[in-house]
């Protein structure tokens, strides 16, 4: 499955919601010495329980990550992660 990110670094918490066609990621890390793309990475494999990578955006805030697994099961499985 195919997903379109807008991180947000250095925010208070961990938070997840829907944004257009996309998600909106809530980071705690800093984008710095790729810290916010880890956490991005971690956090999403733990939602999900699948291998996530990142496919473009690796610097931006704007990203595309690449879910293993069906697009119906992990979208069920972010929108229930979700938190306003």
């Amino acid at each position: 499955m195919i997903v379109e990110v807008k991180v947000v670094p250095n925010s208070r918490e961990f938070r997840i919601t829907r944004e257009g066609t996309g998600w909106k990621v809530c980071l705690t890390q800093p984008a710095e010495r790729n810290k916010a793309n880890i956490e991005l990475v971690k956090e999403m494999e733990k939602i999900t329980g699948r291998r996530v990578r990142i496919l473009r955006g690796g610097s931006g805030r704007k990203k595309v990550l690449e879910i293993e697994g069906q697009e119906k099961e992990n979208t069920e499985l972010l929108a229930n992660a979700q938190r306003p």
